[in-house]
């Protein structure tokens, strides 16, 4: 018995300083059981005029094959800390410390989430840390498969083959120092700035790539980037703004992030592809709506990006991206359950313009002449359907079933249009692209703490 007493005295004198902290534990733990069907393909064609004659012309197609995978998945399953302070005069000290936490690969802890110290008063929020970007809080409530296998910000997965082209791009900025405002009659703003502490914004993707020197695009067949390496070490680097309103079942959202150091990028077969960052620039707008148990949202996101200039053959091109992203969901409640649908689309044009024209070239020492005209466009097309059902036991503790399908078409082609000093005049163009299927059914269980 006195065992049981001592036992239950050191227990409390644990508590009673954690309860005086202020300090909450909570968390979620959220798996899902995957069986994802995906299937590849490829098409090709091209054609050659050399001095007015066609010598060649053809267009081929064909499966690169498919696989069908079983797996268990953990999902942003998370714990954390946090709490406040008065700190009086109706000022807080406010602060949280949230990790992911993989509970199905058993890698323990899955990285970092918000994690932050600030205070509070009833002019807003100021913050900084680890946090969402404005631009990310602005649609979060707008996706109602988020988290999930279906998760409107997710890299798009074709087995071998990865991108993130096509996705919202949801940013989680680290050294990010922020300020939320209070809700004024539904009203509340937000913006952010990161400092880049000393980051590059040139990342090469071949290994011939010679950055802020154009001293060795000279030699003949050289492939280089002629960009200069900006160094980031100011204290606005990034920025983020955010304006959202709510009243009577509408929300309202805009937003607008600039972004240096986020790149496109993607994976063939093991091997990842990225693109030189400079400037990222997006927007993006959302709108949902709720009446009775029905509610209707939409989201769309516009990227732009100028990665400078880059030499071929001696041939300087600028190259410049460009995408346009949305995506329309429903969701309709019945009792403890909600049928949850979304629709979506990407399309993604990275093109090089032409640019020096008539310049004179040399080309692995067999072609030489004169180029009139020159273009390279890598282009992505995808679109996405998603439709699940949702049932919640209680207010911590919910399951699901959902099937998504994505379909994509992802290319390269181009023009060159000249005058080579052996063979005349010379018009060739060429496509080769990538078709990409991905089904996936997603069973999943989440509880809340």
């Amino acid at each position: 018995m006195k065992k049981i007493i001592m036992a239950a005295s050191i227990a409390a004198a644990m508590v009673i300083p954690a309860a005086h902290a202020g300090v909450t534990i909570y968390g979620k733990m959220h798996a899902s059981i995957d069986y994802t069907d995906v299937a590849l393909g490829y098409g090709v064609s091209y054609y050659v005029d050399l001095d007015g004659t066609r010598v060649d012309d053809d267009n081929f197609s064909g499966p690169l094959g498919d696989e069908q995978m079983w797996g268990v998945n953990s999902r942003a399953s998370r714990i954390g800390f946090k709490g406040t302070e008065d700190l009086g005069n109706g000022l807080s000290l406010v602060w949280k410390a949230e990790t992911g936490y993989d509970i199905a690969d058993g890698g323990a802890w899955g990285g970092a989430r918000n994690a932050y110290i600030g205070l509070a008063g009833d002019w807003g929020t100021f913050l900084y840390g680890i946090h969402d970007t404005p631009y990310k809080m602005s649609t979060g409530r707008l996706d109602p498969f988020a988290d999930t296998a279906a998760d409107f910000n997710a890299p798009t997965d074709f087995g071998m083959f990865t991108t993130n082209m096509f996705s919202f791009q949801d940013v989680r900025a680290e050294n990010a120092i922020a300020y939320v405002s209070p809700n004024m009659n539904g009203l509340t703003f937000a913006a952010a700035i990161v400092p880049g502490e000393g980051a590059a914004s040139y990342s090469a993707f071949v290994p011939s790539a010679f950055p802020g020197d154009d001293s060795d695009c000279i030699i003949d067949h050289d492939f280089c980037f002629d960009i200069d390496e900006d160094i980031h070490d100011g204290l606005a680097d990034a920025y983020s703004v955010a304006a959202m309103y709510e009243n009577n079942g509408l929300y309202l959202s805009a937003a607008y992030e600039s972004l240096p150091t986020h790149s496109t990028s993607w994976g063939f077969d093991g091997s990842s592809f990225s693109l030189p960052t400079r400037q990222q620039d997006k927007y993006r707008l959302g709108a949902g709506y709720t009446m009775n148990n029905l509610t209707i949202n939409g989201v769309y996101e516009n990227r732009t990006r100028d990665f400078g200039s880059i030499s071929i053959f001696e041939y300087d091109q600028k190259l410049e991206a460009d995408s346009d992203i949305w995506q329309v969901s429903a969701v309709y409640t019945f009792g403890n359950s909600a049928l949850k649908l979304a629709y979506g689309q990407g399309d993604m044009s990275l093109a090089m313009s032409e640019s020096n024209l008539g310049e004179t070239y040399s080309a692995f020492d067999d072609y030489t002449g004169d180029l009139d005209a020159a273009k390279l466009e890598l282009y992505g097309e995808q679109e996405v359907i998603s439709v699940g059902l949702e049932h919640n036991f209680s207010k911590r503790t919910k399951v699901y079933a959902l099937y998504t399908m994505q379909e994509a078409d992802l290319g390269i082609k181009g023009s060159a249009q000249g005058t080579d000093d052996g063979a005349g005049p010379f018009d060739v163009g060429g496509d080769a692209h990538l078709t990409a299927e991905n089904d996936t059914f997603s069973m999943g269980m989440i509880h809340s703490f």
